[in-house]
């Protein structure tokens, strides 16, 4: 017995006819009189008889039509979940995310999110951009917001933001009110900037390389704002992304846009190409591309 055979038999038993219930399926009335005959047989027992040429249930017809309306009901409630629309989508998945990316992107996108979906949980895990990536790769995230670099080759990506890098520099540093720097222009300079957890470090270190120096270090972090605040105090620079002093300025410290290497900050949004994308995670996906920030180029 299977669906079709059930869906048959409720047919004939509410038209009372087999001929109006194959018109209504858009059927021949031969298939669905085979159909419903092989039911028959497969049960043991006759499910219709014939009466003032109307097809009237047997009892044992009736008792099959009463659950077989309870397995309609259910396997159509199935379905209907199957192909529910994405407003009533439920689920979760864990979204890989630097802190810094938090703060420049992610106040508004993801409360947003949450407001039109409001049953996908989001499990956020907060580490630094080359940590993020070790977890794409070991499949612990399902979706994450990185730094382009030579480990994307590996993982699924698309485009997220590409924004400008500034020096920050205390308001009285030679080079403050200049319309742009290098990095070979810090050479003399000690930086503040993020630890190796971080992908912006090993961009930094190797732009500093390519330059021709070694960099020295005041302070290794994973906190933007304790870097902006040795900046501020004069004891050191630091290169961030321009939104980061956008949303939180210090009036002691000056952002000048780097000219070189470290000129732009290319973000992605990346995932195990090799690992199941939850229902949930590729909702978000649709809607982070439908709802990127502007680039600043």
């Amino acid at each position: 017995m299977d669906i079709k055979q059930l869906y048959y038999f409720t047919a004939v038993a509410q038209a009372g006819s087999y001929s109006k219930a194959a018109e209504s399926l858009a059927v021949s009335q031969p298939t669905l009189s085979v159909t419903v005959k092989k039911l028959e047989e497969e049960l043991g027992v006759q499910l219709f008889y014939a009466f003032n040429r109307e097809q009237h249930l047997t009892d044992e017809g009736l008792r099959l039509w009463t659950k077989a309306k309870q397995i309609l009901d259910l396997y159509q409630e199935t379905l209907d979940d199957m192909k529910t629309t994405n407003k009533n989508s439920s689920g979760k998945f864990t979204l890989g995310l630097s802190p810094l990316f938090g703060v420049c992107f992610f106040g508004d996108l993801i409360p947003n999110f949450s407001m039109e979906y409001p049953n996908i949980e989001i499990k956020m895990i907060e580490d630094g951009a080359y940590r993020i990536d070790q977890r794409i790769e070991r499949g612990e995230v399902d979706i994450a917001v990185t730094l382009n670099s030579k480990r994307l080759s590996s993982f699924a990506y698309c485009h997220f933001s590409t924004q400008r890098n500034v020096a920050l520099l205390h308001k009285s540093h030679p080079l403050a009110k200049e319309p742009s720097v290098t990095v070979s222009q810090l050479r003399d300079d000690s930086f503040a900037i993020f630890n190796q957890d971080f992908i912006l470090h090993e961009q930094i270190e190797d732009a500093c390389h390519a330059a021709g120096f070694r960099p020295k270090f005041a302070l290794l972090s994973s906190q933007w704002d304790f870097m902006v605040e040795l900046v501020s105090k004069n004891h050191a620079v630091s290169i961030l992304p321009k939104p980061v002093l956008d949303k939180h300025p210090d009036p002691n410290v000056c952002c000048v846009p780097m000219s070189d290497s470290m000129k732009y900050w290319d973000i992605v949004l990346a995932w195990n190409k090799d690992k199941y994308m939850p229902k949930a995670c590729a909702l978000f996906l649709d809607y982070c591309k439908h709802h990127l920030p502007p680039d600043d180029l």
